[in-house]
Formats: C-alpha cells, structure tokens, sequence
C-alpha cells in the first residue's frame, strides 16, 4: 500500500499546486493601459460646458480628468474659497452738505474813536497788532476812509466798499463756507478757488455751493 499511497500524494501536491497558480492569475489586478492628453488618440474627459474657472464645479472636473498640470492653473491663481474683499467707499461730493456759510473776517476792526469839538471824529482801526487813527479822507493801507460817525467807518478800494461796525469784527465780500463730510466726520472750511479732495471749488454762494471734479459739476444746496 505504500507504493500507491505515494502516487496519491504526489497527484494530489501536483493539483495544489496548479490550483494555486489558476488561483494566482484569477486574483491579480487586470493593468488598464493610460494615456495622456498628450497621447495619440486619448479619449478627453467630458466638461461642462460655460463652467467658470472659479467654481467648484470646474475644479471638480479638473481633478477627475487626467490633465497636465497647467490645466490646473486657475485654482493656483484664485483661492474661491476665500471671500473676496469689498472695495474701499469712494469719496464723492454727495458725501458733503453745507454746515455754514459766512463773509471771510478782515484783519482790522473800527475799535474806538475821538469827537473833536469842531465835530471831526478821528477813528481808532486796529489791524493785526498795529493801530491807525484817520479821519474822512484819509488813507491807510491800500483803503481810503470815505465816511465815519460814532457807528460805522466806511472805507474803499479798488475792489470796492467796506462798512465796519463799531467794535465788531469787520467782514469782507469773499465768502467762506463749512462742509461736513460724512463719511470721514469731520467740517472742513474752504474759499473759493481751494481744493476739497481732489475736487475744486469753483464757486460759494450763500445757499450753495459748486464744486468741479471727475469732469462734472457738483452742486450742494443748504439744507440738503
């Protein structure tokens, strides 16, 4: 029995082994070929079509297709997952209005007087630290005093006429004004001719006023 016994065995090592091998070849990985896309004849990926190089979808797209890298490049370019910033406010004449508008303080002030008994009056100007004393007729600086009471002193130049009150702050005939800008909160005075910003006043009136820049006119009325 030892003889058969052995032959047994040694058909039955020679069928474990050949089912071992068909075993082997049915449980190995099949190798799918691939090819680029810059291979001959490769089949492209189907896209979405009017998809934006920052939406999701696209980049979902791009990492299921077997593209070069360079395909990848809008998402190196622009994080869409970042919240874009908004833009700074710009600052237009529309953020302004019209806290005040005022005649400009001269530098001088009719200050005082004397009555001589012949009824002349001799008026005291105080103008920046210096003081004049003149009488109708008179000159100081580059006006000519034309009348004078114990109420006003009027002078003149070559720009015209001037009434000062008595002991009040004299004002000329340019005008100033007080804008409030709302959207930095703050006033700012400015004359005619002078910039706010980058826009340039053109001209102030006593309930409004313009301003030019950006190539057009702007307007601000009082109360506005």
């Amino acid at each position: 029995m030892k003889g058969p016994a052995r032959i047994i065995a040694a058909v039955a090592f020679i069928l474990w082994l050949f089912v071992m091998w068909k075993s082997s070849s049915v449980f190995e990985p099949k190798q799918i070929p691939f090819q680029s896309e810059e291979g001959k004849g490769a089949a492209q990926p189907k896209e979405e079509p009017n998809v934006a190089p920052d939406s999701l979808l696209y980049a979902e797209n791009l990492l299921k297709s077997p593209y070069t890298i360079s395909r990848y490049q809008p998402l190196f370019d622009k994080n869409m997952f970042i919240k874009p910033e908004t833009p700074p406010p710009v600052f237009t004449p529309e953020k302004l209005s019209i806290t005040s508008v005022s005649y400009v303080p001269l530098p001088f002030m009719y200050n005082g007087f004397i009555a001589r008994s012949d009824g002349t009056i001799i008026g005291q100007i105080n103008w920046s630290g210096k003081t004049y004393f003149v009488k109708k007729g008179d000159k100081f600086k580059d006006f000519k005093v034309i009348e004078i009471n114990s109420k006003i002193l009027k002078i003149e130049n070559k720009d015209g006429q001037i009434t000062l009150e008595y002991k009040k702050v004299a004002k000329g005939r340019e005008l100033v004004v007080t804008l409030h800008d709302s959207m930095n909160n703050r006033d700012i005075e400015v004359k005619k001719d002078e910039m706010v910003g980058e826009y340039k006043v053109l001209d102030i009136k006593t309930d409004s006023v313009v301003l030019y820049g950006q190539n057009k006119e702007w307007v601000i009325t009082k109360g506005r």
